[in-house]
């Protein structure tokens, strides 16, 4: 099925950066047509005036963009770093940004189908209810409930598949919608892409920026974004990328440092994820950056947790990552530490974990 493309605002094309294909991006297209790799979005940049919800507007490639009042989220100083709190977003976390604009090109007439181990099928779903299009979103059994059964409250169709892979071909193979997958998605970026604008207007230059690492949609947005913004001399230099996956799924780490996997951890089910589809990509962007990859395990998560919680953080696990990278890498300078998705969905589970009861 052809699926034209609307609202844009200006040219905007697709390139392959495997291959190079690029064509004008007036039809979705969620894989390049020659070679089969995710595609990126390209179009003129637009330089902010101030940090403003109209000025981060005009920055993205589209005329009205489909808005539940994600974005502008609180940045805090706790002793040595700043902490972004993404997981005060609409549905409570980052992948709000993504659906904003991914959802704001597509027509209102579509199934739009994904895979998700939990925050971004919830977002998907709240956006989609707002647009009025239909949603079905794949998600492993080993989803938290508390975000199937907001899924579902939204009214998207919920379909659970044995595994966080098997969500993912199930999602991918269903014929009868259109996938707009976010880890494959070339507008989702663009959309996560503006908390690395908001940095740049609130603080200016950033040396180190920590963040999780799962499907790579946040560490590319914030790459992107970075790089715009140095493009644009919002900033003087790229902040490097500190990235943190799952013990067991650290795709990244594992190339980059030429390590096996470890244990498998269960607790951040965010990053809990088959190879992303953007591997390269991600690598390319941490080495760009003279960023690093640390990996994070259950014991781990949990401490990482306990001192959300003395700072006043109500996150999730996959959120709680972030603090291991606190404690192991050299981070002068200044550092922000982005916290994507909120622990309210899950607080009986977050007393269970920090209170072993």
């Amino acid at each position: 099925m052809v699926l034209n493309l609307t609202n844009m605002s200006g040219e905007v094309t697709y390139k392959c950066p495997k291959c190079g294909f690029t064509t004008e991006a007036n039809t979705w297209l969620i894989k390049c047509p020659r070679c089969g790799s995710p595609l990126n979005v390209n179009y003129d940049l637009r330089r902010p005036r101030e940090l403003s919800r109209s000025e981060l507007t005009r920055i993205l490639p589209v005329k009205e963009p489909l808005s539940l009042g994600e974005g502008l989220t609180p940045l805090v100083r706790r002793g040595d770093y700043y902490f972004k709190l993404e997981y005060l977003n609409p549905t409570g976390s980052f992948k709000d940004r993504g659906w904003s604009l991914a959802l704001s090109v597509l027509r209102n007439d579509v199934t739009v189908v994904e895979d998700s181990s939990g925050n971004a099928g919830l977002s998907l779903a709240a956006y989609s209810a707002v647009k009025g299009v239909r949603a079905r979103i794949y998600v492993p059994k080993t989803a938290p409930e508390a975000k199937k059964r907001l899924m579902r409250l939204l009214g998207a169709n919920v379909v659970e598949a044995a595994t966080r892979a098997d969500a993912s071909s199930l999602a991918m193979s269903f014929t009868e919608g259109v996938y707009v997958g976010h880890s494959w998605n070339p507008f989702f970026i663009h959309g996560v892409k503006l908390i690395a604008y908001e940095l740049a207007l609130e603080l200016g230059n950033i040396d180190n920026v920590v963040a999780p690492l799962g499907n790579g949609t946040l560490t590319l947005g914030l790459y992107l974004g970075f790089k715009e913004a140095e493009e644009l001399k919002l900033i003087k230099d790229t902040p490097r990328i500190i990235a943190v996956e799952a013990s067991g799924y650290e795709w990244a780490y594992s190339m980059l440092h030429n390590t096996p996997m470890g244990v498998k951890a269960t607790l951040p089910d965010g990053i809990i994820v088959p190879q992303p589809p953007r591997l390269t990509q991600i690598i390319d962007a941490i080495r760009d950056t003279g960023g690093d990859v640390v990996v994070v395990n259950d014991q781990g998560v949990i401490e990482g947790l306990r001192e959300g919680i003395r700072l006043g953080f109500i996150i999730e696990p996959t959120s709680a990552v972030v603090f291991k990278a606190l404690k192991e890498v050299n981070l002068s300078g200044t550092t922000v530490v982005i916290l994507t998705g909120s622990g309210l969905k899950l607080s009986n589970e977050l007393y269970r974990l920090i209170y072993g009861e």
